[in-house]
């Protein structure tokens, strides 16, 4: 999806952020992929035309893009991988502010249907839905 500047720059100031070169060029590159980019990728793309770039710099941006809701993350919510033992299927719930995954099992969950268009990719193997919200200790945090 093309995006122009100009959006780019508004959204990012309805925010309450400068609209900085980098910050602008971090969104575009974001809001344009189709291959989900993680902070190298990103990283990559853009140091030579900005070499004075660095990694560190499109990981703050990326995360402070993310916690602003401008772009979202797409498995981990946190900067390190997580890893899962339990081997039964099941499905994730996520808090978007402390990082912490729970194990969920629900029948209707399992028996939600994959679209047709997948066949279109690939084929499924597996399913397994991630949901991201709150967790109780930290929605009563923010209430209270």
């Amino acid at each position: 999806m093309k995006v122009t500047y100009e959006e780019l720059t508004e959204n990012i100031k309805s925010k309450g952020l400068k609209a900085t070169q980098q910050r602008l060029e971090i969104l575009k590159f974001v809001a344009e992929s189709h291959i989900h980019p993680d902070a190298m990728e990103v990283f990559e793309k853009l140091k030579p035309s900005m070499p004075s770039i660095s990694l560190d710099t499109v990981y703050r941006t990326l995360w402070l893009l993310a916690k602003h809701g401008l772009i979202s993350t797409v498995g981990f919510p946190c900067e390190r991988a997580k890893f899962d033992g339990n081997l039964k299927p099941h499905h994730h719930f996520i808090c978007t502010i402390c990082g912490t995954i729970y194990d969920l099992y629900d029948e209707n969950l399992d028996k939600i249907p994959v679209p047709e268009s997948i066949n279109n990719i690939g084929e499924v193997t597996t399913t397994q839905i991630e949901i991201k919200g709150l967790c109780n200790k930290c929605r009563n945090t923010i209430t209270n």
